[in-house]
């Protein structure tokens, strides 16, 4: 609806929407992609290491998101919405609303979210593709 994209749209709710669908989605797929990828160039003893890695990626992956998602970002949109009802659209997203301590603090606290998904979720990737190429080469 029209009115919905007048409040929303520039607000940290369009933030929460692209992070969860992109990499719900389409980074997902990416990664299916590449873990086909993966798969087809090992024998089954070679994809042992890698599978648990891929695993581990995973979860890491869909935890991370999830977390910033409920942590961070919807939280943060709920009050800045409210902040666009009750000052207006200029108000919401002047340094005066992004500044306050409230908000901050939400953004820290998102940290062990982001922490996650990288180091659990990209990290053990990175890894499985880095052995995949080390041993598809040695083979």
């Amino acid at each position: 609806m029209p009115v919905v994209s007048y409040f929303e749209a520039g607000t940290i709710l369009t933030l929460n929407h692209g992070h969860a669908a992109l990499l719900g989605a389409f980074g997902m797929l990416a990664m299916a992609l590449l873990v086909m990828g993966l798969r087809h160039v090992l024998t089954d003893a070679q994809w042992v290491l890698p599978e648990k890695l891929i695993k581990i990626s995973f979860w890491g992956m869909n935890i991370g998101l999830a977390l910033m998602v409920v942590t961070n970002l919807f939280p943060e949109g709920i009050l800045q919405i409210w902040d666009v009802l009750e000052h207006g659209y200029w108000h919401a997203r002047s340094l005066e609303f992004m500044g306050q301590e409230r908000i901050r603090l939400m953004e820290w606290i998102s940290m062990p979210s982001h922490m996650i998904l990288i180091f659990l979720g990209v990290v053990p990737m990175v890894g499985a593709s880095i052995l995949t190429y080390l041993r598809m080469r040695n083979a």
